[in-house]
């Protein structure tokens, strides 16, 4: 009796682990890829020549917004601290230039590489948008005027599976939704 209750219980472990895997989520073939946001990073060895908010002229970057130049901040692997001195000083720069434009909204993006479950990507995305919104209410920018979303994995920058593409990837977007002026 005990081998046949073990029998079947194996069995049902069989069936259950098939009908979960073939429940898993499958990656959209619909999900449009694009590297246009990338455009705007500086080219290495470039030297950012703004000073003060005054002086900031904005960029268009395709239709999806304004931006002050550079605007995209890079994570490490399942982190969303923002550490980089360098990364500091964009978020200054925009904060600089929001307090001054009080009318100006952003749309922070948070973004993650391919790796963890859709779930988990988007709470990732979510968590590094929200830090930096964080970070802009701590030097002033009012709370209305910044929305956060999340697009997870959904919207690499670039297509791979490797630790160069991962890296690029792992971003959070500043765009404005309205520049103020």
């Amino acid at each position: 009796m005990f081998k046949g209750f073990v029998k079947n219980l194996v069995i049902l472990s069989v069936i259950i682990f098939i009908a979960g895997c073939s429940m898993l989520p499958k990656k959209d073939p619909d999900v449009i890829i694009t590297t246009e946001p990338m455009l705007t990073k500086p080219q290495e060895g470039e030297i950012d020549k703004i000073t003060t908010a005054d002086s900031i002229n904005l960029d268009f970057v395709d239709d999806e917004g304004l931006t002050l130049g550079n605007n995209i901040i890079y994570f490490d692997y399942d982190k969303y601290s923002v550490d980089k001195k360098e990364d500091k000083l964009i978020i200054k720069k925009y904060s600089s230039y929001m307090k001054k434009y009080r009318n100006s909204t952003v749309r922070i993006e948070g973004h993650a590489d391919e790796r963890g479950s859709r779930a988990y990507n988007l709470a990732l995305g979510e968590k590094r948008a929200e830090n930096i919104k964080e970070i802009l209410l701590i030097n002033g920018v009012s709370k209305d005027s910044i929305e956060v979303v999340s697009y997870g994995e959904e919207n690499p920058a670039t297509e791979g599976a490797n630790e160069d593409a991962h890296s690029l990837n792992r971003r959070v977007e500043i765009v404005f939704s309205n520049s103020g002026k």
